[in-house]
């Protein structure tokens, strides 16, 4: 366990960095028979070696964004620019126009949690202000109309994960700007943009991991680390094993159990869930402080299965060890990408079969290695990398990698 002092930039710096070590040898595929492929092939390019490469710029550059996709939109929203001030920015990619466009948020801010409502939303939730405060706004995108509005979160908070459940959404957890520091509030936001409130039945507060699978309205909020000491000043950190799985079946309204427990708790993972298989891969684990052991990044992967409501016993490994790596679903695929300065080949699992594909051909793979980017995938076709910091870490970028998954 790890006592981490009441200053909440330590903790932003715990989930931006780590150093890197060797990884945990484990199995290299997964059990198959429960894994159905759900989405059509049609125009998809089943080979991802074949994937369509193209660049691009957004208007500023920055890092810790926030992303997301509605339709045929990506959003890349606020973040820090290279001067430490926090921006309002929101760059707007179209796929069938390959246009981008510019708009703003309601105010200038960072760690915003960024997701989608009822297939025609982008929301942009929460996050921190200039002089760290955490906030309540929720500015919304409405892709029918083409016009922005404003709700409010019930506890204003930062970094709040999102799950997109179909026609409600969660919003989860974050960071909460008082001395139990992890929230455990969940509003829901529903079609006609109204908010509910809950509150999350853990034993510890938890900034976990929030995996969708809209089509089959599941979600898992999952990993991460909690506050085994909430409400003192100096607080109790370790990596969770807490699992909550949210569902909006047989019913529109959404619901969650917390009875799962996360098999290899580790802080700095990243997750994506396809055809109801919900992967959680790389992230970091502490060493003994006794003895001195440095922080290990790992390679492994854990599956969670919908369909039998477990974690799977056979864990898979990256080609490379990850730490807080972006993870999307591409069709049938969950992509890993970035997390390590070994290496810029994608990890690309295909959930139909449950085994990662060679990549020995190196592509697709980024052309610029980078840190603190987002990533949002359009239509589960067009994946998109933004910005971030570029050489180490010294200087934030504008530049924007596409990869087509479609013809």
């Amino acid at each position: 366990m790890h006592h981490i002092t009441s200053n909440l930039l330590v903790i932003a710096s715990l989930l931006a960095f780590a150093q890197s070590a060797l990884g945990i040898a484990v199995p290299d595929t997964a059990p198959t028979d429960t894994y159905t492929s759900t989405q059509p092939d049609a125009g998809f390019i089943k080979d991802p070696h074949g994937w369509a490469f193209s660049g691009s710029m957004l208007s500023a550059p920055r890092s810790r964004i926030a992303a997301t996709s509605v339709g045929q939109l990506a959003f890349f929203a606020g973040g820090l620019l290279e001067n430490g001030t926090y921006t309002d920015i929101v760059d707007i990619y179209n796929r069938q126009t390959k246009a981008w466009s510019v708009a703003h948020l309601s105010s200038g801010r960072s760690s915003i949690g960024a997701g989608s409502v009822a297939g025609r939303y982008a929301i942009f939730a929460g996050g921190f202000d200039d002089s760290f405060k955490p906030m309540s706004i929720v500015d919304v995108f409405d892709t029918e109309t083409n016009k922005w509005s404003t709700i409010d979160l019930q506890t204003p908070r930062g970094s709040p994960q999102i799950l997109d459940l179909g026609n409600t959404s969660a919003v989860i957890g974050g960071l909460s700007g008082d001395l139990q520091y992890l929230s455990n509030a969940v509003d829901y936001v529903n079609a006609d943009l109204d908010i509910t409130n809950a509150t999350l039945q853990l034993r510890y507060p938890q900034f976990g991991v929030a995996i969708s699978d809209k089509a089959g309205g599941v979600g898992l909020f999952t990993a991460g680390y909690q506050n085994n000491d909430p409400g003192n000043r100096f607080n109790d950190f370790e990596a969770s094993n807490q699992t909550t799985v949210f569902s909006t079946a047989p019913s529109s309204s959404a619901s969650f159990v917390s009875d799962q427990k996360f098999p290899y708790p580790r802080w700095g993972a990243g997750g994506a869930a396809a055809n109801g298989v919900f992967v959680v891969g790389g992230g970091h684990v502490f060493g003994d402080e006794s003895t001195g052991s440095q922080t290990t990044v790992v390679d492994r992967v854990d599956i969670y299965s919908a369909t039998t409501g477990q974690w799977s016993s056979s864990p898979l490994k990256l080609s490379v060890p990850r730490d807080y790596p972006l993870v999307q679903a591409v069709g049938n695929y969950i992509v890993f990408v970035s997390g390590t300065d070994q290496s810029k080949d994608f990890d690309i699992l295909d959930t139909r079969s449950g085994a990662f594909i060679d990549n020995l051909n190196h592509k697709p793979a980024l052309y610029t290695l980078r840190s603190e980017a987002a990533a949002a995938t359009i239509d589960n076709c067009l994946l998109i990398v933004a910005g971030g910091l570029v050489y180490q870490g010294r200087n934030a970028t504008a530049s924007v990698e596409m990869f087509n998954a479609c013809k």
